[in-house]
């Protein structure tokens, strides 16, 4: 059970926010506030962990100003149910960081009553710990690179601006570039959750494939839940030689991320036994067309 957003329960008993009221609220934003809500609104949900990695160096510092701005109604948050214990917040954009962000970008000013409906839908989403998961990885990455000089994340796309950026061929769920000591490695990443099965997994190499043809040529990553999948996965890649011919795909798991980080040497490239770093990943080559 997932309890309703409070700030929009808030906002609706004591009267929608209005434009002046998004006009006061700027005001106290800081660049950093600013970057937040741009994050938030590229991709949709992120724990207070992760919000703590990407801009914050310590926890209480991180954990009041996100009290602050959801009380101001600039974030909205909510978690589910769950015993014993509780879950982490999943922050969003509340009514006033969505005004104050579309006017920023020079986008149409929803109505609270329109940023309070997406927000419940979210926390009702099926496939929120999905994205959560996927927001995990990139910004374990972005970390590393605050607390590593000569490594960066260079670009994070969500799961829509890969698509798109794709044509629809190939259906990432999310686009990174990654630099690492004057090193750059771009990738699409393929997040699984053991939902789907492992052919499924197989079948959205083709897209790729496809991209490659034409003049696509980026590493392809999957993120696993655990070790026996992933074997499993490779097994079945070296029974299809043909779908893996001029493509680079390499895996990892949930364990190996939570024991190191994305950019180390935790990722098994298809057809070798060996483990690279995220950096050392192979560039595949570009499709060769007859004249």
């Amino acid at each position: 059970m997932t309890r309703p957003p409070r700030q929009a329960v808030k906002a609706c008993r004591a009267g929608s926010p209005s434009i002046a009221d998004a006009i006061a609220a700027q005001r106290q934003l800081t660049p950093r506030d600013l970057e937040l809500l741009a994050l938030l609104a590229a991709h949709r949900a992120l724990t207070a962990h992760q919000i703590t990695r990407v801009l914050f160096t310590d926890t209480n510092t991180a954990r009041k100003r996100l009290v602050l701005l959801t009380g101001r109604g600039v974030l909205a948050r909510f978690r589910g149910c769950i015993r014993p214990g509780s879950q982490q917040y999943r922050y969003t954009l509340g009514p006033l960081g969505a005004m104050i962000h579309a006017a920023t970008t020079d986008k149409p000013i929803p109505t609270p009553r329109t940023v309070a409906e997406k927000t419940l839908k979210l926390s009702r989403n099926p496939q929120l710990e999905h994205l959560l998961g996927i927001n995990e990885f990139f910004t374990d990455l972005y970390h590393h690179g605050r607390t590593n000089p000569g490594c960066e994340l260079l670009e994070w796309w969500n799961e829509r601006d890969a698509t798109q950026a794709c044509a629809n061929i190939a259906r990432p769920d999310g686009y990174g570039e990654w630099s690492e000591n004057g090193h750059t490695v771009r990738f699409f990443l393929e997040y699984d959750t053991g939902t789907e099965e492992l052919s499924r997994l197989v079948d959205k190499l083709h897209g790729y494939r496809d991209l490659r043809d034409g003049g696509i040529a980026i590493p392809v990553l999957f993120v696993l839940p655990g070790a026996k999948r992933q074997t499993n996965f490779h097994r079945l890649l070296a029974g299809q030689p043909a779908t893996l011919s001029g493509l680079t795909v390499a895996t990892t798991t949930g364990a190996d991320l939570a024991a190191a980080d994305p950019a180390a040497p935790v990722w098994w490239l298809a057809g070798h036994t060996t483990r690279c770093r995220l950096a050392a990943l192979p560039t595949p080559p570009p499709a060769t067309h007859a004249a």
